[in-house]
């Protein structure tokens, strides 16, 4: 089988369009291989429906100054390019456009703030940039919702956004063009990086591995007869886990992608487990702002913690790989699994994450439950030394509630009972 590198194809379309658009002024970046994957999801979803990843935390009633706080995202804004950049297309071949963008807090007020702010982060306007603040007020509480679209960011960049807006809050920060410039350069930089980390995964080696993985794996339970409203808000399950024994994510990872393997496995033609995963793209002020990930399947030759566990440790040699040359090479190869996800895990170190605090005020990390997802069920994992919070989401146009529960509860008990046989 002969393999031509999606990402090479892609490159060698966008230099070509950089060339002209360059002429024009236009200053303009190419995509990574999950800035596409979204782009295209958001296109063929109902008026362009955008993925969108928050961070809520809830503050005393009447403590978060709007005022200050545009101010603060103003002064984030300018510091990292990616929040000002516009994906759109130009003779066919997607892109982004690095723009001035307006920044504005949205003040919403009801009985229930949690309400009012889901209801607000439904109706994202579709001239507003790719970061959202909306600052939800009732007579307990100011929540406050840090939106982003999934094209510019990952887990690790929420957590810079957070630290940058609390030391602008109330300071007055200046941005100086020099710090605007070299973002750019360092962003321009990093995309390109990417890039060449998916172009040096994406060879012959790298999918004949992925295939031997994928051979037997199935189709996708909710892969077909999906409905239009499959983008219907979500419901969730949220349960805390004691970790009084973890080392850290070498030792939490697979344990989780374990469990969440067992559970989907009792139900017959499941897909595999897929995962989101940074590379060696370490957290810290120093990093660059922007979607750097890759969807990765897990997909071991056994069951059980010991196989799952070292499937994985293999795989990360290939982690690398762009989730589309893997689907592509799926179908090429007319297996049966051809890229469907039933369950996405992710797994978010709040270790690494500063807590917002606005004017002095402490706000606590909170979760508004019914926000839409891009998967039929999507595990959402956050862990500090001591404690593992697991989140389940599901899209109940797609999956029936009760199995869903059943699914939630037995990822929940296989994780409690690994780390308790590991005490």
């Amino acid at each position: 089988m002969v393999y031509r590198s999606i990402t090479q194809t892609y490159r060698t379309r966008f230099e070509a369009v950089r060339d002209e658009l360059a002429g024009a002024g236009d200053d303009v970046l190419p995509l990574t291989g999950a800035q596409r994957r979204f782009h295209h999801a958001q296109c063929m979803q109902p008026e362009s429906r955008r993925t969108v990843v928050c961070l809520f935390a809830e503050f005393p009633a009447a403590t978060v100054s709007a005022e200050l706080l545009r101010r603060a995202a103003e002064a984030v804004v300018r510091r990292n390019p990616a929040l000002r950049s516009r994906v759109d297309s130009y003779a066919g071949v997607p892109l982004q456009r690095i723009v001035e963008v307006n920044v504005s807090v949205r003040e919403v007020s009801g009985h229930d703030a949690r309400k009012v702010v889901r209801a607000a982060l439904d109706e994202w306007p579709g001239d507003a940039g790719p970061f959202q603040l909306v600052l939800g007020r009732d007579t307990h509480t100011d929540l406050l919702a840090l939106a982003f679209d999934h094209i510019v960011c990952d887990e690790t960049s929420i957590g810079q956004v957070v630290a940058q807006l609390t030391e602008a809050y109330g300071a007055d920060v200046d941005v100086p063009d020099r710090v605007v410039v070299d973002g750019m350069d360092r962003y321009r930089d990093a995309i390109h990086t990417q890039l060449d980390r998916e172009l040096g995964a994406s060879g012959e080696e790298a999918l004949v591995h992925w295939l031997s993985r994928l051979r037997d794996a199935h189709t996708g339970r909710w892969a077909v007869g999906r409905r239009a409203d499959e983008g219907a808000a979500s419901r969730s399950d949220w349960r805390t886990v004691a970790l009084p024994t973890v080392r850290g994510r070498g030792q939490l990872f697979p344990t989780l992608l374990a469990s969440c393997r067992a559970a989907l496995v009792e139900h017959d033609d499941t897909a595999p487990v897929c995962y989101t995963w940074a590379g060696g793209r370490e957290a810290g002020p120093e990093s660059v702002m922007g979607c750097f990930i890759n969807t990765v399947v897990c997909c071991p030759p056994g069951d059980g913690f010991q196989a799952v566990q070292h499937a994985w440790w293999d795989d990360l040699e290939w982690a690398d790989t762009p989730f589309d040359e893997v689907v592509r090479a799926a179908r090429q190869a007319k297996l049966r699994w051809s890229g469907h996800l039933d369950l996405v895990l992710t797994l978010d170190d709040r270790s690494q994450r500063t807590i917002p605090v606005l004017g002095g005020v402490a706000g606590k990390e909170t979760y508004v439950p019914g926000m839409r997802v891009g998967a039929p069920m999507i595990v959402s994992a956050s862990y500090d030394r001591h404690e593992l919070n697991l989140r389940v989401d599901h899209n109940p146009a797609l999956v029936p509630d009760d199995m869903a529960d059943h699914i939630s509860g037995a990822i929940v008990d296989a994780v409690r009972k690994r780390f308790h046989a590991s005490a």
